[in-house]
C-alpha cells in the first residue's frame, strides 16, 4: 500500500470512529422485547430523506433523491420489472410483441403500440382506473411547463388513444426500444405512469401552477399500488394501508409505516431496538448497514443491495459558472482523474462494497462490456497528473500547490450533498487531490436543499454527483435534459445533468439510441457514445454505488435485484415470520 493510502486510510478511519463514537445508538431495554402481535403486523421502515411527492412520475421539478420505496408502495405502470430485470404485464394484461398487432414498426419509422388493462382496476378511492387516465397523463405530462415534454418517451409520443375504457393505444413518432414495456418505478425508469383524471382535470384546465400545487402530489396522493395512503406527517412520517384491489392481488402485510430519518444513528438505534424493521433509500450507510448486522445475534438481521447508480465527480460545464476556468481544460480534468485513489477511498468509505467505475456503463451486460471496453481508463497515476498539468501550464509552486502564470493558483471547491457516506466520500477525494497539488476546499449542501435543482446546478468547481447508470442513465447526456434559466431549472433526465455539460454530436448519439430497436444497434449506439463522454471528459467516474436495504430477520420477501429493478417490486408478497 502506497504512503498516500495508509495516510488516507487512517484519517478516514479515525474521523469515521470519532463520528460513530459521538452519535453511536446505545442499547435499548426494548432489543430483548418480543415487540406485540398487533405492532408485528405493521411493518416499520426508516429512509433518510422526506419525498416531495410520492408520484411515480414527478412533474414540474426534479427528484434528486431516490425514494424508490415510496414510489413503489403507491403507484403502478403497465409494466413491472422483476428482480433479473425481466418485464412482467402490471396494469396490462399482456405487453406488446414487437411486430404483431400489438407492436407495429411502419416503414417510414412512426411506431403504434397496443396494451390492454386488467379489467375491473380501482383507484385508491375507489373511482374506477380507464384507458382515459393514460390520455391524461399524456396531456399531463406533455405539458412544457411540468418539465417532462423534452424527455423519453414523453418526448416520442404523437398521441395516445383509448377506443374502449380498457384498450391503450400509443402512438409513437420514432422506434423506441422500451416502448413494449413502459415503466416509472425502478432507477432511471420514464414510462407514463397514469394520473387520475377525476382529480387532477379541473386543476389542468386552470393552469400550471394549479396543477403543480395540488395537493393530490403529496397529503392528498390517490395511486394504483399495493399501498393507499393514510396519513402524512410533514417532517415525521407516513401511514398506509394495504390496497385490497390492487391489480397483483392484496398485500399481505396491512399497515406499513415510513419513518424519515435523515440521521443514520437514529435510524441504526431504531433497528437495534426493534422499532423499525426495514432500513432503506439510504437510511444507513455502507459502514452503518455492516456495524448493525455485527450488533445483531447471529441471525438477526439480513441485507439486500443493488448496484442502480453511478457516481462521478462533474465538473461545472457552464462558462458563467465555472471557477477556475482552468477546470475548463480537458487536460486538467484529467489530471485530476489521474490523482483519485479509488480503491482504497472504496474500502476505508465503503467497506469494499461500492464496484469501481471507469464509465456510467457498468460492464454487467453485453452493452456495458462493449462500452468499457471501448473507453480510456483512469487509476491512480500522479505521473500522468503531473505530465498533464505541465502540458496545461502549469507547474508546483514552492508550496506544493500547481500555478500558472495565466490563471495563478489552483483553486476550486468541490461539493456534495449531506450524508455521513457522501462527506467521507470528498473529504477522501478532496485529501488525494491536495496531496497531489491542488488546492481544494470541501462544500456541502444540506439536506434542505438536495432537491433543489438550480441550488444543485449552480455549483462553481466540482460537485459529487449520484445518476443513473447504463442504459437508463443515456438521458441525462441530451442537451434538453440540463437544467437552466429559460426552463426555470427543471431537468427532464436526472442530477447528472446538473453540471451542464452539453454537445450537439451527443445529442445526435442518445436520439441514435433511443430509437435503435435491435440490439446490435443499441450496443454501437452505447459504445459511440461511452467513447464520445469519454472524450469530452465532463466528469470523473468514480463507484456504482451498492444500495442496501437492511431489514430485521422477522421480514420475509426482500431480494437483491438488477440495476434496473426497483428492490421493493414485490412487496405486495413481502410477510412476516
Amino acid at each position: 500500500m502506497s504512503r498516500m493510502r495508509r495516510e488516507l486510510s487512517f484519517l478516514l478511519v479515525a474521523a469515521w470512529l470519532g463520528v460513530a463514537c459521538a452519535g453511536s445508538p446505545g442499547t435499548s431495554s426494548s432489543v430483548a422485547q418480543e415487540p406485540a402481535a398487533q405492532a408485528r403486523r405493521t411493518l416499520v421502515t426508516a429512509v433518510r430523506v422526506e419525498p416531495r411527492t410520492i408520484a411515480a412520475r414527478v412533474v414540474g421539478q426534479n427528484l434528486s433523491i431516490a425514494s424508490f420505496l415510496t414510489r413503489r408502495m403507491f403507484n403502478a405502470d403497465l409494466a413491472l420489472l422483476d428482480d433479473l430485470g425481466n418485464p412482467h404485464p402490471y396494469l396490462a394484461e399482456s405487453l406488446p410483441q414487437l411486430n404483431s398487432d400489438s407492436w407495429k414498426v411502419s416503414p417510414n419509422g412512426t411506431m403504434e403500440t397496443t396494451y390492454r388493462l386488467r379489467p375491473n382496476l380501482v383507484w385508491h378511492d375507489g373511482t374506477p382506473f380507464t384507458a382515459d387516465d393514460f390520455i391524461f397523463a399524456w396531456q399531463v405530462y406533455g405539458t412544457p411547463e411540468l418539465g417532462s415534454a423534452s424527455s423519453p418517451p414523453i418526448s416520442l409520443i404523437r398521441s395516445v388513444d383509448a377506443p374502449d375504457s380498457r384498450t391503450i393505444v400509443i402512438h409513437w413518432t420514432q422506434p423506441y426500444a422500451s416502448a413494449g414495456a413502459l415503466q416509472s418505478l425502478g432507477p432511471g425508469g420514464t414510462g407514463l405512469p397514469p394520473l387520475p383524471r377525476h382529480i387532477l382535470g379541473s386543476a389542468l384546465e386552470s393552469g400550471t401552477e394549479a396543477i403543480l400545487n395540488h395537493p393530490h402530489w403529496t397529503s392528498a396522493y390517490v395511486g394504483l399500488g399495493p399501498y393507499r395512503l393514510d396519513r402524512w406527517e410533514p417532517g415525521a412520517f407516513l401511514e398506509a394501508t394495504a390496497f385490497e384491489r390492487h391489480a397483483l392481488g392484496a398485500p399481505t402485510i396491512p399497515r406499513l409505516k415510513i419513518m424519515f430519518m435523515p440521521d443514520g444513528n437514529t435510524a441504526m438505534a431504531a433497528m437495534l431496538a426493534g422499532d423499525a424493521q426495514l432500513g432503506a433509500d439510504s437510511a444507513l450507510t455502507t459502514q452503518q448497514t455492516s456495524a448493525l448486522l455485527r450488533q445483531w445475534p447471529t441471525g438477526g438481521g439480513s441485507t439486500v443491495s443493488q448496484a442502480a447508480l453511478w457516481r462521478a465527480a462533474h465538473a461545472q460545464a457552464r462558462p458563467d459558472f465555472v471557477s477556475p476556468a482552468a477546470l475548463q481544460d480537458i487536460r486538467v480534468r484529467k489530471a485530476l482523474a489521474y490523482a483519485v485513489d479509488r480503491p482504497a477511498i472504496n474500502e476505508v468509505v465503503f467497506d469494499g462494497q461500492h464496484i469501481i467505475a471507469d464509465s456510467m456503463f457498468p460492464p454487467t451486460s453485453e452493452l456495458g462490456r462493449a462500452a468499457d471496453a471501448a473507453i480510456t481508463k483512469y487509476p491512480l497515476d500522479p505521473r500522468q497528473t503531473a505530465q498533464l498539468m505541465s502540458e496545461a501550464g502549469f507547474s508546483r509552486g514552492s508550496d506544493g500547490t500547481y500555478t500558472s502564470l495565466s490563471g495563478g493558483r489552483f483553486s476550486a471547491e468541490i461539493r456534495t450533498t449531506a450524508g455521513a457516506d457522501a462527506e467521507s466520500e470528498m473529504a477522501a477525494v478532496a485529501s488525494g487531490w491536495r496531496q497531489a497539488g491542488f488546492d481544494f476546499t470541501e462544500a456541502t449542501t444540506p439536506a434542505a436543499l438536495a432537491q433543489d435543482v438550480r441550488a444543485r446546478s449552480t455549483f462553481p468547481g466540482i460537485q459529487l454527483i449520484t445518476a443513473a447508470l447504463g442504459e437508463s442513465g443515456i438521458i441525462n447526456m441530451a442537451t434538453h435534459n440540463v437544467p437552466r434559466p429559460e426552463n426555470n431549472w427543471r431537468s427532464g433526465g436526472s442530477s447528472a445533468s446538473y453540471a451542464g455539460y452539453s454537445n450537439p454530436e451527443m445529442d445526435r448519439l442518445t436520439a441514435a439510441f433511443a430509437t435503435a430497436l435491435a440490439p446490435p444497434d443499441r450496443i454501437r449506439a452505447a459504445v459511440d457514445i461511452a467513447r464520445l463522454h469519454n472524450s469530452d471528459f465532463p466528469a470523473i467516474s468514480l463507484f456504482f454505488p451498492t444500495q442496501p436495504w437492511v431489514f430485521t430477520s422477522d421480514l420475509t420477501g426482500p431480494r437483491s435485484g438488477a440495476a434496473e429493478t426497483n428492490l421493493g417490486w414485490n412487496i405486495h408478497e413481502w410477510d412476516f415470520k
